[in-house]
């Protein structure tokens, strides 16, 4: 009964309406001569509460969601990783992982996931978890098309991903299909809110706009990430981080923008702010133990903190996490029950150690 409880209000949360939530998001990757960076902005037209979660390599998971077998989805964690997450655990925004693998998505409202088959489905927000839990390169990403698939009823997301040695794929799901752009295919690494193709075509036609199909300038903001990715000087713009800010704030910001994040991938250091605290944060993944008998941890993303903040995570709570994902439940629309609410975050916190 548990398990067709937690099914029924995930079912709610597919199928809610996004209109009034998200309208802008960007991610995009620039190189540095030490590295990769990754920067990512969250806009919403709902208050951005959420926490980050110190995720822990060894634990067993499960999918929610059968393919036509019946089989749900299971895996060990192989990375830890910390992550963003706007409703709570296991719903993951962004995330960056031990080897170095970071990821965000953005809403996409003209794609289209896959029709069930044999593949155990996944919610997108699980999907991007299952990334970072059991991936170390852009190439096994791709590879998971093969085991997994994401099933949703409401507007898809599209993903940008990076990985230690800087290669980035762009996927997406169009007309049913997983499609994915690397290399050649891939000349500028960034998205916002419209397909990759019709992104780059703008920005290869030197700038036009698609009037009739552009949420929140996504043409105009792809552009400027690669126009300012490829004016960084390092010799000139001594802090890649700033830098990269720099975009995120100045270039393509909302006024609707709620988060920031900054990834300096061979670091494995993130930096981070919100609207609630414009103050920029900044955690190493160094600082946190991930084995799967350590202690869960959590942040609140609008903590009133300053600086380093690994110390500031505290031990993860139920409660919390419930009420994150209940406010989120109410700012999206959704009419959930107290008990569907329990039994969807209890779900995931049964998660345990693997034998």
């Amino acid at each position: 009964m548990r398990f067709v409880a937690v099914t029924l209000i995930c079912a709610l949360l597919l199928a809610a309406p996004l209109t009034h939530v998200a309208v802008s998001c960007t991610s995009f990757v620039m190189d540095t001569p030490e590295g990769p960076i990754f920067g990512a902005n969250l806009d919403l037209f709902i208050p951005g509460d959420g926490l980050l979660m110190v995720n822990r390599r060894g634990i067993e998971k499960q999918g929610y969601q059968t393919g036509t077998t019946g089989e749900s989805a299971l895996w060990t964690s192989k990375y830890g990783s910390v992550t963003f997450n706007l409703a709570g655990n296991q719903f993951v925004w962004a995330g960056m992982n031990e080897a170095g693998l970071t990821i965000s998505s953005m809403e996409l409202r003209s794609g289209e996931y896959p029709k069930r088959d044999e593949r155990p489905s996944l919610f997108k927000g699980n999907w991007g978890q299952y990334v970072l839990d059991t991936c170390g390169s852009v190439e096994e990403v791709i590879a998971t098309d093969a085991l997994t698939r994401l099933e949703d009823q409401g507007p898809t997301d599209h993903y940008l991903v990076a990985d230690a040695e800087g290669n980035t794929v762009a996927i997406e799901y169009l007309d049913g299909e997983f499609v994915y752009f690397v290399d050649e295919d891939l000349p500028v690494r960034a998205m916002t809110n419209i397909r990759y193709e019709r992104a780059l075509y703008a920005y290869e036609e030197g700038g036009m706009r698609w009037w009739w199909s552009n949420p929140g300038a996504s043409s105009e903001r792809f552009a400027a990430c690669q126009q300012r990715a490829e004016s960084f000087d390092a010799g000139r713009d001594t802090s890649a981080v700033d830098y990269a800010f720099g975009t995120l704030l100045y270039y393509v910001a909302a006024p609707h923008t709620r988060w920031s994040i900054v990834n300096d991938i061979a670091a494995r250091e993130f930096w981070f702010r919100s609207d609630q605290n414009p103050v920029e944060k900044h955690v190493s993944l160094d600082d946190f133990d991930f084995s799967c008998d350590a202690p869960k941890l959590m942040l609140d993303v609008n903590a009133q903190l300053e600086g380093d903040v690994a110390d500031d995570f505290v031990p993860y709570d139920p409660a919390v996490n419930l009420d994150v994902f209940w406010t989120f439940c109410d700012r999206y629309g959704l009419e959930v029950s107290e008990k569907d609410a329990r039994d969807l975050t209890r779900f995931f916190d049964a998660f345990e150690c693997a034998r």
